[in-house]
C-alpha cells in the first residue's frame, strides 16, 4: 500500500490521473457553462487545478501513512515550491485530457481545443526545463 501512495502522483499513474481529469474537465464545463469562451475556460481550469491541490492536501491529512511516505510527499511538495517547471510540466497530461475531451464532445469547441493545445505546449516547454535540474522525485535513502 505504501508503494501505491508514493507512486500515485508520479509516472504512469500520475499521468493517467491528469489525463482523466483533463478529459472530465470538458463535459463538466459544458454542463456548467455551455459554449464558454477561452477566458472562462482558462479561469475554470485554474479553479480545477486549485481544487486538485486542495483535494491532495485533504487526502494527505485523511490517509494514514508512514513516515517514509510522508517524507516522499513532502519532498515533492518542496520541488513544486522551488521549481515552477516541476508543476508546469504536468500540464502536458491535462492538455492531452482536454484535447481528448474536446475530441469526444459533440463537437468540441474551438476554445476547448485551444486551451488543450496551450496546456500541452506549456507542459512540453516545461518538461525539458525541469529535466535539466536532474533532481530525484524522492528523498535520498539514509
Amino acid at each position: 500500500m505504501e508503494k501505491v501512495l508514493v507512486n500515485l502522483d508520479i509516472g504512469i499513474p500520475g499521468a493517467l490521473l491528469r489525463v482523466v481529469l483533463g478529459a472530465l474537465f470538458v463535459p463538466v464545463v459544458e454542463t456548467l457553462r455551455p459554449g464558454a469562451g477561452l477566458g472562462t475556460l482558462s479561469a475554470l481550469l485554474i479553479v480545477a487545478l486549485f481544487a486538485v491541490k486542495v483535494a491532495a492536501a485533504a487526502g494527505r491529512k485523511a490517509v494514514p501513512a508512514s513516515t517514509g511516505v510522508r517524507a516522499h510527499w513532502e519532498w515533492r511538495r518542496n520541488l513544486a515550491r522551488y521549481y515552477d517547471s516541476y508543476q508546469w510540466r504536468k500540464l502536458v497530461w491535462f492538455g492531452i485530457g482536454i484535447v481528448i475531451g474536446a475530441a469526444t464532445a459533440s463537437p468540441g469547441t474551438r476554445q476547448q481545443w485551444i486551451l488543450g493545445l496551450v496546456c500541452l505546449a506549456a507542459g512540453a516547454i516545461a518538461e525539458p526545463l525541469w529535466r535539466r535540474h536532474r533532481l530525484a522525485l524522492a528523498p535520498q535513502a539514509p
